[in-house]
């Protein structure tokens, strides 16, 4: 077998194989263990704010607008999973008094030592053909995939209301636009949090989101704007922010609203149909007549042999006002509507397995025959 033979037969017959075992390994170790792991990286991030409030006490830092955590390649072929964490302030890499530090991400990288040292035991079945560098090539290349992650958790362990608190416990100063990112040193990064205070005109938002660009608003911040009566369908808000804003009787059918963030928003009849909305939050939100028909919220990963980004998590409705709302047709596995109004809601077609109604009020409301939640912890049935 010649060595382009060999290659092609062990990428496809072990490579591909092993890396996808490892990736679901690791996904249900990140799902089981998410908020343990939520609490470490906070730990992490207090931990250099704490740096941030004695450089600024000694004005040495100016407000901060970034924070940066750092894949170093470098230590992963040393068999470090070591990130750079950098506190920057609005110049970011030009930052000439950067505040940094280091988190550990062994919990995830672990994964793809083992997957490494699996691979090196079958490349020897080729006759020397798979060497220890093309084994140290393909553990570089799948680093990638462990990396998203460490982009998950960051998302999943980082609120405002967290933020706002350690913030006014340290006395940090941050610019009107603040930004935690996730990515490589010196390469592309994420933004997995964002915060901007700025004064916003609802009318030039309104314009702005109507105009539906396809990558524009992607973790913009949309807080406390008006824009209801809005033609918003097939928009694109994924992990977008537009807590406590209002968008009565607009229509964002077939949009991608993949972890957005609707809290406290006044969405009075709009309409989702045909939307994404997984990890999306609506909590507390006034969804009175609001149409979800046919909305996708599954949540994990789709198909369970080939791994393709870390699983969603499900859909939150918690605490909000769903009176008379549409769920026809909707797959809502998992979803949280722990406390809410649903009053007259419909839920004839939807796929609700796994679903929590705990203190939901529920007179009225209308459930495919056998999928009424009985067993739940209700404060009334319809």
């Amino acid at each position: 077998m010649k060595r382009e033979e060999a290659f092609w037969h062990f990428t496809n017959e072990i490579y591909e194989p092993l890396k996808h075992q490892m990736l679901f390994a690791l996904e249900a170790h990140f799902q089981n263990h998410k908020c343990s792991l939520a609490k470490t990286f906070r730990n992490s991030l207090e931990q250099v704010l704490g740096k941030v409030m004695l450089m600024q006490q000694e004005g040495t830092k100016q407000s901060l607008g970034y924070i940066s955590y750092s894949m170093l390649r470098t230590e992963l072929a040393n068999g470090r999973a070591t990130y750079l964490v950098e506190a920057l302030d609005k110049r970011w890499l030009m930052d000439l008094h950067s505040c940094r530090d280091t988190y550990n991400a062994d919990w995830a990288f672990r994964y793809l030592d083992e997957w490494e040292t699996e691979l090196s035991k079958h490349a020897k079945k080729y006759g020397g053909r798979i060497g220890l560098d093309d084994i140290q090539r393909m553990k570089l290349r799948a680093a990638i995939h462990i990396h998203q992650y460490i982009i998950a958790l960051a998302r999943f362990s980082i609120t405002e209301a967290w933020l706002d608190e350690i913030q006014f416990a340290h006395e940090i100063q941050l610019e009107d636009v603040f930004e935690l990112r996730v990515g490589e040193y010196w390469d592309q990064s994420e933004v997995v949090f964002k915060r901007d205070v700025r004064a916003k005109d609802s009318s030039v938002m309104k314009d702005w989101l109507e105009e539906k660009k396809p990558y524009d608003y992607i973790h913009e911040v949309f807080r406390g704007i008006d824009g209801s009566q809005g033609n918003y369908k097939g928009i694109r808000l994924q992990y977008a922010d537009l807590n406590e804003s209002s968008f009565i009787n607009s229509v964002f059918t077939k949009g991608n609203l993949i972890g957005s963030r609707w809290n406290k928003a006044c969405l009075i009849e709009a309409d989702f149909s045909g939307c994404l909305i997984q990890e999306a939050r609506f909590e507390k939100a006034n969804l009175r007549g609001a149409s979800f028909r046919d909305a996708v919220a599954v949540p994990g990963i789709y198909q369970s042999e080939r791994w393709e980004r870390p699983g969603f998590q499900p859909v939150s409705f918690a605490g909000a006002d769903l009176t008379g709302a549409t769920f026809q047709d909707a797959y809502l596995q998992d979803a949280d509507f722990t406390g809410a109004i649903l009053q007259g809601a419909d839920f004839i077609g939807a796929a609700i397995e796994g679903a929590c109604f705990k203190g939901a009020v529920l007179d009225g409301t209308r459930f495919s025959l056998g999928m009424h939640p009985v067993a739940q912890d209700l404060t009334s049935f319809g």
